[in-house]
């Protein structure tokens, strides 16, 4: 019998948000591409994006780029028009978008900002809402649609800031809600959970000395994790490697939930 590389994405396409900055989604689009995707990145910085496609087209893949601003109901779904138009179908969403928002340091006046809480809220968690309402069809049309939001250790213990850990909460109960409706639609929706993880958004505390020594001994495997680490766990909720596996949570964390 001929041996299947489950890996292969060759002739399948990912739209993948928060693409932009040294994080999981500009790193997820990077890996997807090397295994054959055609990448359609999304994020808000234009000359950031401009970059990524540029890197990725560097080295032989096919990328191409929208600037949206998930928190917008309109320009999440012209994203995934735009899309469909460019590369011809959609099989697998990366929903990496996302921000911290204050944090819990702050205190109480931190905790209850109204505008915090509606910014944050708009990004993480309505940006998940909006992609997979005006995704989900084109994903299911060749029957091997992935989707696949990115959530955080926030969904299974208080972290970051208040509207943060409850965006991340409300992403982990979606997930088996949306498995259940959209399994028979050809497509498949797995959590993606990582631990603390060294990007764009969180280098500033792990370089600091003293943030190591306070965080490193909650961690059973002693390090940080990378971008790298998350990726490879993305390309698996992506390909045919997890083709039997849907409403699940893959949580990479080097062990801190244990």
């Amino acid at each position: 019998m001929e041996e299947k590389n489950l890996f292969d994405l060759s002739g399948r396409v990912a739209l993948i948000t928060g693409a932009s900055s040294h994080g999981i989604g500009n790193e997820s689009a990077k890996l997807l591409a090397s295994y054959g995707a055609m990448v359609f990145l999304t994020a808000r910085r234009e000359d950031k994006l401009q970059e990524a496609v540029a890197e990725i087209e560097a080295v032989g893949g096919e990328a191409a780029y929208a600037v949206c601003d998930v928190s917008q109901e309109e320009d999440c779904k012209a994203a995934v028009e735009a899309c469909v138009e460019t590369f011809g179908r959609l099989d697998i969403m990366v929903l990496a978008a996302g921000i911290s928002g204050l944090s819990l340091s702050g205190g109480l006046d931190a905790a209850f900002d109204v505008e915090n809480w509606k910014r944050v809220q708009g990004i993480n968690l309505d940006g998940v809402f909006y992609m997979v309402k005006y995704g989900w069809e084109e994903c299911g049309k060749h029957g091997v649609g992935s989707i696949i939001p990115i959530a955080s250790l926030a969904a299974w213990k208080a972290a970051g800031s208040v509207a943060y850990t409850a965006t991340k909460g409300a992403i982990r109960s979606l997930t088996p809600c949306l498995a259940k409706l959209l399994a028979p639609k050809g497509v498949r929706v797995n959590t993606f959970y990582p631990g603390f993880i060294d990007t764009d958004m969180t280098h500033g505390a792990t370089v600091s000395d003293g943030f190591a020594k306070m965080k490193l001994p909650a961690i059973p495997l002693g390090r940080f994790g990378n971008v790298d680490d998350c990726a490879y766990g993305v390309l698996y909720l992506a390909s045919d490697a997890s083709s039997f596996m849907t409403g699940q949570h893959l949580v990479v964390d080097g062990g801190e939930l244990c």
